[in-house]
């Protein structure tokens, strides 16, 4: 049987867990088939009156459950209409040893993934990645770490759809809400420590020039050095 991962951390307000629910009875129950596509997020929230945080965050599991896919240039898409078997991970508090293993998962995706881009990305996966690479500067800059946070999780969005390759996008989308409270704990011990956060900019320098040039290898070599970089960052601030 296909299985899909539940990602839930612990003590998730009960409103998100509701919308869940409501969203995923909708699509089970029939009013959706695999391959429609879900109205606006905006719509979605305003009808169940809840705000797009909440929304997202229910549209985060769905995501992780393979229920749903967000495919560019058209919102949210079913991908499955069914109950799956569910294999559970533990998303990372704030413990320092769950957050390195997360880390340690990145390491196996985004090096290749990186690699992958510098091969096949387009001139729109440039401009996207760089939008992302921008943002994450404007966050350093004034100290935004929820900007940070999202600008982050797009940059690496970004390079998962230059691989062309939908399981990345997949996997990604599976992962986004491990990936969010990894990057989101990361940034936040950074911001305590003058210049861990230029650094970790560098690093993402270094991978989109790797990948605008099209070389694979540097491409993940430097991958490869900013996940090294940001697990020995995490090991020193769960130090201090």
């Amino acid at each position: 049987m296909a299985s899909a991962v539940d990602v839930h951390p612990r003590n998730e307000p009960n409103l998100t867990d509701r919308i869940t629910q409501r969203l995923m009875d909708e699509i089970t129950g029939g009013q959706y088939h695999v391959g429609d596509v879900l109205p606006p997020e905006q719509a979605i929230a305003d009808r169940f009156g809840v705000s797009r945080t909440v929304l997202r965050e229910a549209v985060s599991r769905l995501k992780s459950e393979g229920i749903v896919s967000s495919k560019q240039g058209r919102g949210l898409q079913v991908i499955a209409n069914a109950p799956l078997s569910v294999l559970r991970i533990q998303a990372a508090g704030h413990d320092t040893a769950q957050i390195l293993g997360i880390v340690e998962l990145r390491r196996g995706v985004e090096i290749e993934a990186a690699a992958l881009a510098a091969e096949r990305r387009t001139a729109t996966d440039l401009i996207d990645i760089r939008a992302a690479l921008d943002a994450m500067a404007e966050a350093i800059a004034t100290g935004d770490v929820t900007l940070g946070v999202e600008a982050d999780l797009g940059f690496h969005r970004a390079i998962a759809r230059a691989t062309r390759n939908d399981n990345y996008i997949l996997f990604f989308d599976f992962m986004a809400v491990l990936l969010r409270k990894n990057i989101e704990v990361s940034r936040r011990r950074s911001s305590k420590v003058s210049g861990r956060g230029a650094q970790a900019q560098k690093e993402h320098a270094k991978v989109f020039a790797a990948i605008e040039k099209g070389d694979p290898d540097m491409a993940r070599q430097f991958a490869r050095i900013h996940i090294v970089n940001t697990e020995a960052r995490l090991r020193s601030a769960g130090q201090e």
